[in-house]
């Protein structure tokens, strides 16, 4: 196992210098090597010593959210990363499907964990930073220098396609998705990304995106396995003080972040390297589409913008940018060069990929994974494009109507139907929205008036994620066109 024997090599040879960096005040504080796997192997003790299967993270960027992460990855614990947006009664119901044994939160997340337990018999918590949680790890500290092997002392007994993480997609509702990724998709990521954009250890960059996307927790070990040091940001609106504060060399984000970035840079000089006081060599944009106007306005400002793309279920892999040479501005980056990593485009024109970085398939949902991954082993993006003779990738339009909104967010319309459809009098509800401007729009076919409708709307807004808030609501006065089959047509 490439990653376990990676930090295991960063341990052994250079257990002296960092792992992470954390802020302190004003300051940026090192964790070793040292301390980060001492930790991970005491969490991983913690997990033997209880026979834990499945664990579920929720809370902010942070360096024990990770060591929790890896302490499971490390002992073939499944884990399942979980939104800090979904409400305690969604969490609950994604967990009782995985049938997780463990909730582990963040001290700001304890509440919500503690209404999600109340809804979910036999799930025991645990929060980062208690009392208990010390007292805990305290024994587990003793119990290792008292003469226990920890993990760094005996073979990795993590099994080749065991599932390693349950990610949900965006927008599950009644029927949750969970793809079961592995393992070796984590590693084909960070293999992927080592031919495009060397990285040499001691280098800087951030741990910024959030860790329950599968971007955010692929760019984490990644980074990690590099023996490059990221710095913890756990507030995106903290952004260009965490690149001034931990010197970042190179960072990976998202279109909305670049943009919060530009402004922040614009504000203090005329580049980045007269902002900053050091060159900030390039970006790294993914999970959404780049806006050609946020493109040109940091490359305006002396920074190398690169874009990658991929999925959950391709473990975040299918293209992206080199950091040397040429780029095809517009595009989605060049198709993965890892040799055991394939790409093509269908008949149909929809991209396609197989390899080490595909889902096994979704938790406990065969159809759909039927529907995704054919005989082959191709699995279907749902996203139409191409792939030029010089390998770089177009992505024309989406063959599902999911909405990717610039900030990575994805909402899927059927899930803010359903929620329109229970308001007493709307009888039909289509959703769509602009993925750069980030608003989300419905239309409604009702027997009420529109203003009982707008009504209804904003007291469902306040129930829902800030991302997922419809801004604009028009009525219609026919019921929506439909196919032979009796399903509403949609432009």
């Amino acid at each position: 196992m490439k990653l376990f024997d990676a930090f295991r090599g960063h341990r052994e040879q250079r257990p002296d210098e960092p792992a992470f960096m954390i802020a302190s005040g004003d300051r940026a504080l090192p964790i070793s090597w040292r301390q980060f796997t001492d930790d991970i192997a005491v969490i991983a003790w913690l997990i033997d010593k209880h026979e834990v299967k499945t664990v579920a993270l929720i809370g902010e960027n942070s360096y024990e959210w990770m060591a929790t992460h890896a302490a499971c990855l490390f002992t073939g614990t499944t884990v399942v990363p979980l939104d800090v947006n979904l409400d305690a009664e969604e969490i609950s119901r994604r967990l009782k499907f995985v049938g997780a044994d463990v909730l582990v939160h963040s001290s700001l997340y304890a509440d919500k964990a503690h209404e999600v337990a109340a809804l979910t018999p036999g799930l025991k918590t645990g929060g980062f930073g208690t009392r208990k949680t010390d007292l805990v790890l305290n024994a587990g500290h003793l119990a290792i220098k008292a003469g226990f092997k920890t993990i760094w002392q005996r073979p990795c007994r993590v099994r080749d396609g065991e599932t390693a993480m349950i990610v949900f997609t965006s927008g599950t509702t009644s029927e949750p998705r969970g793809a079961e990724l592995t393992v070796a998709g984590l590693e084909a990521f960070a293999d992927s990304t080592a031919i495009s954009l060397p990285m040499q250890p001691g280098e800087r960059s951030l741990m910024v995106l959030p860790l329950h996307h599968i971007f955010g927790v692929c760019v984490a070990y990644l980074l990690l396995s590099r023996g490059v040091v990221p710095g913890v940001c756990p507030d995106f609106r903290r952004l260009y003080d965490a690149v001034e504060r931990f010197a970042a060399d190179y960072l990976f984000l998202v279109p909305a972040l670049v943009d919060v970035l530009a402004g922040k840079i614009e504000r203090r000089g005329r580049s980045a390297e007269e902002a900053l006081g050091y060159p900030l060599r390039w970006i790294l944009s993914g999970g959404a589409a780049m806006p050609r106007r946020v493109y040109e306005r940091m490359t305006a400002l002396g920074v190398k913008v690169l874009c990658g793309y991929g999925l959950t279920e391709t473990t975040a892999l299918y293209s992206m940018d080199p950091s040397d040479g040429e780029i095809a501005v517009g595009s989605a980056g060049r198709r993965s060069q890892l040799p055991e990593c394939e790409t093509t485009v269908s008949a149909s024109g929809e991209l396609l990929t197989r390899g080490p970085g595909v889902m096994k398939g979704y938790f406990r949902n065969p159809e759909k994974t039927a529907a995704a991954i054919d005989a082959d082993g191709w699995l279907h993006t749902g996203d139409l494009g191409r792939i030029d003779a010089d390998g770089n990738v177009w992505i024309t339009g989406r063959a599902s109507r999911t909405i990717v909104l610039s900030s990575g967010k994805k909402i899927a319309p059927e899930e803010l139907e359903e929620k329109l459809h229970a308001i007493p009098g709307v009888l039909e509800a289509v959703v769509s929205g602009d993925g750069e401007s980030r608003e989300i729009r419905a239309e409604v076919y009702a027997s009420v008036s529109e203003e009982t409708v707008r009504r209804a709307v904003g007291e469902l807004n306040l129930r829902l994620p800030v991302y997922k808030r419809i801004g604009t609501v028009t009525t219609r006065s026919d019921p929506f066109p439909r196919t032979a089959s009796g399903k509403i047509k949609y432009s």
